[in-house]
């Protein structure tokens, strides 16, 4: 705040006695509206608590503040002077903004506002930021000589543009704006986010995503808080978001759960999608079966190049399922992969047999998941095909499902998601 010239805080402003243009007191300041229309919220009216009610002086009808006098001077007569009002574009920097918390868009955090800074602009008041600093809030119980001496630290002051009110938005259940602030974050920031905040606004947040991205940021956010997420989302909702998620995360999250929750939200699924689960969820933990996704593109041996690259565009499957294509026969058995660099190469009436790997890299289900991992890492594999005794391909393991049986837990939060 000191390095701005001019400032003014919010709480030198508040409580403020308001003369009129002959110098009459007309009442107390308890509230500074601003225009939220441009890049900057403006200031255009000060709202004015009198004994029959509350008045709402605009910019141009006041004259003067004086901070040292603590007082504020009409330039018109109170008759003149509207009741006070907000409009819809309008925020009121008392009741919406000071004691409430913001998302430092910047820093990725919620942080407290101890006070709201102003700033002279021209010929009118622009809101520069707020303050989250231990100083402001001492300073705001008139203990000026301790906010003096306590340090300034980084992150004490937000400038508006890094300012968020989504906190404000979901408080108010209002979801459509809290959405389009939301799908703006990487689903890793949100899920910082939820990490931060009390049980009502982690709903909120999630109820304010759509099922894909709600998806994207359960798979992000610690075990405990995904689970107690999933319990708190009505069971229809829940089933919708699980839909989105990998096959074998799913799964995992399902076995997490009470048991009869997990049967409920199963019975919910499409039936395709809930065998798949309940087959993922049958095999022994530590093995290919456990790690691995059903999520996968399979395709015939005599399907083209064309019609193949034709599906992705249509169906526009997740990134995890595009690294390769794995052919098989009528009974389902493994005969080849191919992978996306191949396919885009190919001439469109290749067929995928004819450009496919048939030397494959493979692991049956109950191989250990050390044994997973090491042979992905020794042939540098992004993904492994997981088969039974008769080669009929049963899924697929990612190369971060891998990993993330085998690293070391203290290390997992150290990696991209891609690795972990």
């Amino acid at each position: 705040m000191d390095d701005i010239p001019g400032a003014l805080a919010l709480s030198e402003l508040d409580g403020m006695t308001v003369l009129d243009v002959d110098g009459q007191k007309v009442g107390e300041l308890v509230d500074v509206v601003a225009s939220t229309a441009g890049d900057r919220p403006v200031v255009t009216a000060f709202f004015i608590q009198r004994d029959e009610g509350q008045l709402g002086a605009s910019w141009g009808q006041v004259g003067e503040i004086d901070v040292d006098a603590e007082r504020l001077l009409l330039r018109v007569p109170l008759a003149a002077v509207d009741a006070a009002s907000l409009r819809s574009d309008e925020l009121s920097l008392v009741d919406a903004v000071l004691d409430n918390q913001i998302l430092d868009m910047r820093r990725r955090t919620f942080v407290r506002v101890q006070d709201v800074v102003l700033a002279p602009v021209e010929d009118h008041l622009e809101v520069a930021g707020v303050d989250a600093s231990s100083a402001a809030l001492a300073r705001r119980f008139g203990l000026g000589f301790i906010s003096r001496r306590l340090p300034k630290k980084s992150g004490d002051f937000v400038p508006w543009t890094d300012v968020n009110l989504i906190a404000l938005r979901l408080s108010r259940l209002n979801f459509v704006e809290a959405f389009a602030e939301l799908a703006e974050l990487h689903p890793a920031d949100i899920a910082e986010i939820i990490a931060q905040v009390g049980p009502r606004e982690r709903a909120a947040v999630l109820a304010a995503l759509n099922a894909n991205l709600a998806a994207d940021t359960l798979q992000e956010m610690d075990e405990d808080l995904r689970l107690a997420a999933l319990q708190e989302m009505p069971l229809a909702r829940a089933a919708k978001v699980l839909e989105k998620i990998e096959a074998d995360e799913a799964a995992d999250m399902l076995s997490e759960l009470p048991d009869a929750l997990s049967q409920e939200l199963l019975a919910l699924l499409p039936d395709k999608r809930e065998q798949d689960l309940r087959r993922l969820a049958s095999h022994p933990e530590h093995t290919a079966g456990s790690l691995m996704t059903t999520d996968f593109v399979m395709l015939p041996q005599k399907a083209t190049a064309g019609k193949a690259l034709a599906w992705i565009r249509r169906e526009r499957p997740e990134q995890h399922m595009m690294t390769y294509l794995y052919i098989v026969d009528a009974e389902e058995r493994l005969l080849g992969v191919v992978s996306l660099r191949d396919l885009v190469l190919a001439a469109p009436d290749d067929e995928m047999r004819a450009i496919m790997e048939d030397d494959i890299v493979q692991v049956g289900v109950d191989a250990d998941e050390e044994e997973v991992g090491r042979i992905m890492t020794k042939y540098d594999l992004l993904a492994i095909p997981v088969v039974d005794e008769d080669r009929h391909l049963l899924g697929i393991v990612t190369l971060d499902d891998a990993l993330e049986a085998v690293v070391p837990e203290d290390w997992k939060q150290r990696l991209p998601r891609i690795y972990r």
